[in-house]
């Protein structure tokens, strides 16, 4: 069997070749159109940069806030920030403080005397407060030396006037103040007005007068009646009465009364706690009893102490010059 070979292509082999050589032919010649995942990756590098914007952004204006934060800090804690915002209210604090320091506890002489070294203080309410309370501590013990004698009673000293000028050019200030007195024990005081019957000070007498004390004798028995014993027995079992030490006749003697006044300072101002570093000095007077107080500077504040009497239950005193 002999076969036979052809050599010519194929009809059919030829139609089929012919497409496929003309497409790839059409593909090899239309250019070639971006894909989906190029389209894709050609807009991520504009969305990566615009994200990268929105996050430098957010990140910058926490820095300026954090910065702006720390600079109002700083700024409020510098020593001459704090003086602006003080002043303003100053006056204000310094009327607060000036309320306190009148509310707080007595000021003591002491202290004071420690505290201040030269007179006259800025603050003279000050001073006034320390004064009184000198003065006060003095009749204190004046009284304890006094005992329970026929004397008149001292009580705590009123201020009036406040500073005045000094005696003379070798004092600074002196400050008066009034010493009321009440009748000891079986002793009335009765006040004889002048011609006009008015509480004319010079014009006025201090009347004493001896009241019957028998009940308080029975009840208590530390004294005896001046009115309804003999005289011989209350000589010899108890003090003479005021009639019979300080008065001149009837009536209260001015002069009488300040010398004893006098007496008991000059006793108590060696008694005081600070009589070893400041001196308080009793100075000569016929009418009224006057300090003088020298500190270590010899700066001197003198005190003038003036009697009176307490019109019933006013506050009204009658003083005795």
């Amino acid at each position: 069997m002999t076969l036979e070979v052809r050599d010519e292509p194929d009809t059919t082999m030829c139609r089929m070749r012919h497409p496929l050589a003309q497409l790839l032919e059409e593909v090899e010649q239309s250019p070639q159109e971006p894909s989906g995942a190029a389209k894709a990756a050609r807009g991520e590098p504009l969305f990566a940069v615009l994200h990268q914007w929105q996050f430098w952004a957010f990140a910058g204006g926490l820095v300026l806030l954090f910065w702006l934060c720390w600079w109002l800090w700083k700024k409020s804690h510098e020593p001459g920030s704090s003086s602006k915002h003080d002043s303003s209210r100053s006056l204000e604090e310094e009327e607060e403080e000036e309320e306190e320091e009148e509310g707080e506890d007595p000021l003591h002489m002491d202290r004071f005397l420690d505290e201040h070294t030269l007179w006259p203080l800025p603050n003279r309410q000050r001073i006034c407060t320390v004064v009184e309370e000198l003065v006060n501590d003095l009749l204190s013990v004046c009284r304890t030396f006094s005992g329970n004698d026929f004397m008149p009673r001292l009580q705590p000293a009123v201020g009036v006037g406040g500073f005045l000028e000094g005696w003379n050019v070798s004092e600074d200030f002196f400050y008066r103040l009034l010493v009321p007195l009440k009748p000891p024990p079986g002793h009335s005081f009765h006040l004889d007005l002048g011609n006009e019957q008015e509480m004319l000070v010079r014009n006025s007498c201090l009347r004493v007068e001896l009241e019957c004390t028998c009940t308080r004798q029975r009840r208590l028995g530390d004294m005896l009646c001046f009115l309804h014993h003999p005289e011989d027995k209350l000589m010899s079992c108890q003090e003479a009465s005021l009639l019979q030490t300080l008065c001149t006749g009837s009536y209260l003697d001015v002069q009488k009364t300040a010398l004893w006044l006098q007496e008991l300072m000059t006793a108590a101002a060696v008694a005081v706690p600070w009589s070893a570093t400041r001196k308080l000095t009793v100075l000569p007077s016929t009418r009224f009893c006057k300090l003088k107080l020298t500190n270590a500077f010899k700066r001197s504040l003198c005190i003038e102490l003036i009697l009176a009497v307490q019109q019933g239950n006013s506050n009204t005193f009658i003083t005795m010059e």
